[in-house]
């Protein structure tokens, strides 16, 4: 990476960093762009150029996390299926989802109209993407392809729910990883095997 695309880097980060401080303070639909870029030390134009939207700065780890989904597909072991790719992709991020700083996020999302809107945005996004990318490394019909996509992000948006659940009652760290991991391998079963493998809800 040459200096200018560290630089950069470096001013996106800051702003993103900036904003969540200042969101986690005072709540997301009470900062504005402006106050977002005095803090930083930046101009309202700058801002902007990183970020369309203010959703878009909470939202910031977007790109991130679209590179890891064409990843988790292009550079998946020769013997591994689609399906086993993204459940190993998805059991990664169980740690960050059951984190305190989770907590936070998740809390910012509820309080607010605009960034639930938004994460349904950036979840069509996703769904878009890996259906691109999985057309693209498998030759698949557009159809099928989108359809694939729709099946595996659907289960990413139940883990991310009821990881935000978890996270909303109070409830982080090993144990909440430890149901996390274990409400994301009954959905990759069913995936996997079909509705015939519906299991009974656990008593008690």
């Amino acid at each position: 990476m040459g200096l200018r695309e560290t630089k950069k880097l470096q001013t996106r980060q800051l702003i993103a960093a900036t904003a969540m401080r200042l969101f986690v303070t005072r709540g997301f639909d009470h900062v504005t762009v402006g106050e977002v870029a005095r803090e930083a030390g930046v101009s309202e134009k700058t801002v902007f150029n990183y970020f369309p939207t203010k959703e878009d700065i909470f939202f910031d780890e977007v790109p991130e996390r679209l590179e890891a989904l064409t990843d988790a597909v292009r550079a998946r072991r020769p013997e591994q299926s689609l399906v086993a790719a993204m459940h190993e992709l998805h059991t990664k991020q169980c740690g960050r989802l059951a984190s305190p700083g989770f907590a936070q996020f998740s809390r910012m999302i509820s309080e607010s109209p605009a960034l639930q809107a938004k994460e349904m945005e950036v979840m069509g996004q996703f769904t878009d993407h890996l259906a691109a990318t999985i057309r693209e490394e498998f030759g698949a019909h557009p159809a099928d392809a989108q359809t694939a996509a729709n099946l595996l992000m659907s289960v990413h948006w139940q883990v991310f729910r009821n990881a935000r659940e978890h996270a909303l009652a109070g409830r982080s760290g090993p144990t909440a990883v430890r149901r996390l991991r274990q409400d994301l391998d009954r959905a990759y079963r069913l995936l996997e095997h079909g509705l015939a493998s519906l299991e009974p809800a656990p008593s008690g």
